[in-house]
């Protein structure tokens, strides 16, 4: 159960945006991705004051698609809300960032619904089916964290922070529904499994760019997935949890 990552704030996902958008036009040229080198922003242990985590029931930047229906509702309900003037929308099929809540409001439970297991949502039933076709998006992280709970030494359960060792952004897959999101969640890989039975759901730049385009064979998408590298880190401390111990996830 993913329940906290560390965030970049607005300019460094405008600059994730930028690369994104670089990565595909050298796509659609017939380059390699890989020429496109990624925006790095110093190693999680040494990130800036303003550089926070955020916990479901906070506000995060995504990365969308503009133009499709549901980018739509969630930009107009951020709009309702905005002191100031609404920035022009963007062309369609242009990548955006558009700040959102991380976690769901359902009837069946007290508390959020901030993951989504992709098993779920490739099933194409329950209430991912309609984010699945029209609502994915992107949040870009500097890290997340998993509670331990594979051979769980005794006395506490230690959090570890998992981040890219090239001081990258993580491109964490998404799902939308209104002006809120979940992370969607699979089963690890050899580094987070040594500490947690779930982790999200990490992509390349060009794996990204398929799944916000709402390309049909996400499945098959996955079955060619590489798992993105990772470095995991125990917290000396445990970490603070959110206020509220009812919150949830759908895992």
């Amino acid at each position: 159960m993913c329940h906290r990552f560390t965030l970049l704030n607005g300019e460094e996902a405008d600059r994730v945006v930028d690369w994104l958008r670089a990565v595909r036009r050298a796509l659609a040229a017939g380059m390699a991705a890989d020429g496109m080198v990624p925006p790095s922003f110093g190693r999680p242990g040494a990130v800036p004051f303003e550089a926070i985590d955020c916990y479901p029931g906070a506000e995060s930047s995504v990365i969308v698609t503009e133009g499709s229906a549901a980018t739509a509702q969630a930009t107009q309900a951020a709009q309702a809300m905005a002191p100031v003037a609404p920035a022009p929308m963007a062309s369609p099929d242009e990548l955006a960032r558009i700040d959102l809540v991380w976690g769901i409001e359902v009837p069946w439970q007290k508390g959020l619904v901030f993951n989504a297991r992709i098993e779920s949502a490739l099933s194409g039933s329950g209430m991912w089916r309609t984010a699945m076709e029209d609502a994915r998006c992107i949040v870009p992280v500097r890290a997340f964290y998993e509670t331990r709970n594979v051979e769980v030494p005794s006395g506490r359960r230690p959090q570890y922070r998992f981040s890219v060792r090239g001081s990258e952004a993580l491109l964490l897959a998404g799902l939308r529904i209104g002006d809120r999101f979940a992370l969607v969640t699979c089963d690890p890989d050899a580094v987070v499994g040594a500490v947690h039975t779930r982790m999200p759901l990490a992509l390349t730049a060009s794996e990204a760019l398929a799944w916000l385009d709402g390309r049909p064979d996400a499945a098959a998408l996955l079955q060619r997935h590489l798992p993105v590298p990772l470095i995991a880190e125990e917290e000396p401390d445990p970490a603070r949890r959110p206020a509220n111990p009812d919150q949830m996830s759908l895992f």
